[in-house]
């Protein structure tokens, strides 16, 4: 079962334009969404959490194909964590308490102030004199204490100082446990999804690149790397996001073992991280 359900989403916001994507969330695992800054991570974000309508297809959130009709179901469910917050800023996190007691019905007051304890945010201090760090600690905290289903982190970890991030990984993991808890982690910051996420997505210009198991994803692709005037135009095509150095050339290649048997130990065959494989890919896009 899945978690999020997309078929044919199609947006078009100015010169941007979702491209009729189809998107599958699987229920019980922490999905990573990567890509640059502009590549359409917050616009599909806004269409799960309903502050955009797709121009056609469908947006399927928790078994739910009407995001505005059981809006307010649906956000009792889900957990959200952008990279700017939206509570009132004249509210200090004990008064603001009293507002999400209202707000949402599974609301758990003895976990709010576990996490407030745990991530040093202060309790009687007015939202806008918080840090940056800390107002993020906040909303964590917030999507943590009312048993959501869904959580959906926006840039989560990107003002947070190191040893609180590693402290944020541990906590989403062991959240993981319990397999009813989806988790969606759009980040910039890979090496968090190479630790944490059991699928990693990838989306550019509006398009999903690939949407893998984490696992397969790094199996299936190796960084290629070989002498000058080693390939053919046949070989070359078993090569994504070639690069040409003083040296000779590296590449990515699901084809790698092919590689291997062709040319020994000619051809060097190493493991890629998420950043490598989303650079040759980009490197790909750009020589086609």
């Amino acid at each position: 079962m899945n978690a999020i359900d997309v078929k044919g989403l199609h947006k078009q916001i100015g010169n941007f334009e979702i491209k009729d994507l189809d998107i599958e969330i699987p229920k019980g695992y922490i999905t990573g969404m990567v890509g640059d800054n502009g590549a359409g991570k917050s616009t599909l974000i806004n269409h799960f959490t309903g502050l955009l309508k797709a121009d056609r297809g469908d947006v399927k959130i928790l078994g739910s194909d009407d995001i505005e009709r059981d809006r307010e179901n649906l956000l009792n469910r889900i957990g959200m964590v952008f990279a700017e917050d939206n509570f009132p800023e004249h509210l200090s996190p004990a008064k603001l308490e009293k507002l999400l007691t209202v707000y949402f019905e599974a609301w758990d007051s003895a976990v709010y102030h576990k996490y407030l304890d745990d991530f040093k945010v202060p309790e009687n201090t007015r939202i806008k004199k918080l840090s940056t760090g800390e107002k993020v600690k906040l909303s964590l905290a917030v999507a943590l204490s009312h048993n959501a289903e869904l959580l959906i982190l926006d840039e989560p970890t990107s003002n947070l100082a190191p040893t609180f991030r590693m402290e944020l990984l541990d906590i989403l993991q062991e959240l993981m446990i319990n397999e009813e808890i989806t988790i969606l982690f759009s980040t910039h910051i890979t090496s968090d999804l190479e630790r944490i996420a059991d699928y990693i997505m990838m989306i550019d210009d509006g398009e999903i690149l690939f949407n893998m198991e984490k696992e397969a994803l790094l199996d299936t692709y190796k960084k290629v790397k070989g002498p000058k005037g080693m390939l053919d135009d046949e070989t070359n095509e078993l090569l994504i996001g070639k690069r040409d150095n003083s040296l000779g050339f590296e590449a990515m290649s699901n084809s790698w073992d092919t590689l291997q048997e062709l040319f020994g130990d000619k051809v060097i065959v190493e493991k890629l991280s998420v950043d490598e494989v989303m650079y040759f890919i980009k490197n790909n896009r750009r020589d086609v």
